[in-house]
């Protein structure tokens, strides 16, 4: 049950993510998106993604996809500061630093029990940092390491 609503979720994000694209203008300001990246090792296994989503909700949210069905997403708060946050289980608080990661190859989703986000840059275009957090679920562990990110931030 708990990963048909976090599969729910994620399907929900996708949907609303390509009805909100975000366009930039040619003009002076604006970063090149071929810089914006996420980067992880999952249980020891390195995952880079290129400009990955970013959606402005209740919360923001920046996700990685692969092409082989794994997403990683991190959740901030809308005025992101920089400096370093836990990482929390707490998906219904918008003030709240969080993490997930999905597997849709074996149907595994796990959000995350502890861990921590530094964001190192943040200004009207691009939000940075690094993050680390461990998750379970149905008894399997997911540890991501030496998470690095730079991304649009979508005002």
């Amino acid at each position: 049950m708990k990963a048909l609503k976090k599969l729910t979720v994620l399907l929900v994000l996708v949907l609303t993510s390509s009805l909100l694209v975000n366009c930039s203008s040619d003009g002076d300001g604006g970063s090149s998106s071929d810089t914006f990246y996420l980067k992880y090792k999952i249980n020891g296994t390195l995952v880079e993604v290129s400009d990955p989503e970013v959606i402005n909700s209740l919360s923001k949210s920046l996700t990685g996809f692969t092409t082989n069905g794994k997403s990683l997403t991190l959740y901030f708060p809308l005025d992101v500061a920089t400096g370093t946050y836990s990482i929390t289980d707490e998906p219904s608080n918008v003030d709240a630093y969080g993490a997930s990661y999905s597997d849709f190859e074996t149907e595994a989703a796990s959000d995350n029990e502890s861990g921590t986000v530094t964001i190192t840059q943040v200004n009207a275009d691009v939000i940075k940092g690094t993050f680390s957090f461990v998750g379970t679920n149905e008894g399997a562990t997911y540890t991501v390491t030496e998470g690095e990110f730079r991304a649009e931030n979508i005002q």
